[in-house]
């Protein structure tokens, strides 16, 4: 076990070091398009997640390495959650594109890049499960694992006294601290998922580069209407 975690964590590594040298630091929205504002939008977005599963994907690594799991696992949670929301637009660009129809896709553009759960002036946000039931859909398991992080990241069982108490029944006592009990299969699937995130959200990222040259087209198309008939 311990091989094949360390192999993970270099592998992890590797992923992050290939996210960070790929960090964008500017992006002109007349360069993107002149006359469309969707693909700017789509690429604002896309920008931003990159950020930021970049650094909770680092602080991540980081904290698995001092094995402090509650935080690790946590915020794995939180890149799965990222990488399921590039993966869901991803989709959206991509359903665009074989209907060769724009659609409502402005709405979810703007809920996407937008969206709040608490300022009404904002767009409606979109629930994050609704991100992760979409990858569930292509990737069996991806919830399932989705939702065993969770119980480590909320103060249930897994995230209170399994992880800091091991109990003596023999002398009716127990004992508290930082890892007192073997929880190495608690570590190996928060690396899990924090490998799997980073997969998948590098998968992704790079699908919508391939695709925005033609969603480009398209929504320029959509500006200019028909062409006349003849």
């Amino acid at each position: 076990m311990e091989e094949s975690l360390e192999s993970l964590l270099n592998e992890i590594k590797g992923r992050l070091a290939a996210l960070e040298s790929s960090l964008p630091r500017h992006v002109d929205a007349l360069a993107v398009s002149r006359t469309a504002k969707l693909p700017f939008k789509a690429l604002l977005y896309r920008e931003a997640l990159i950020w930021r599963i970049a650094e909770l994907g680092r602080a991540a690594f980081q904290t698995f390495e001092h094995d402090e799991l509650a935080s690790a696992i946590l915020l794995t949670r939180a890149a799965i959650e990222t990488s399921a929301a590039v993966w869901y637009l991803g989709a959206k660009l991509d359903s665009a594109l074989e209907s060769r129809s724009l659609g409502n896709i402005d709405d979810y553009l703007m809920k996407l890049a937008m969206g709040s759960k608490t300022d009404p002036d904002m767009p409606q946000a979109i629930n994050v499960l609704t991100f992760v039931d979409h990858v569930d859909k292509t990737i069996q398991g991806f919830r399932g694992r989705y939702d065993v992080l969770s119980e480590f990241a909320h103060p249930n069982w897994a995230g209170t006294t399994f992880l800091y108490s091991k109990s003596d029944p023999p002398n009716f006592c127990t004992d508290f601290g930082t890892n007192v009990r073997d929880v190495s299969s608690a570590k190996k699937s928060g690396v899990i998922g924090l490998s799997v995130a980073l997969m998948i959200f590098e998968r992704s990222y790079n699908r919508i580069g391939d695709s925005l040259p033609a969603f480009i087209t398209l929504c320029e198309g959509a500006l200019k209407g028909p062409a006349p008939a003849t």
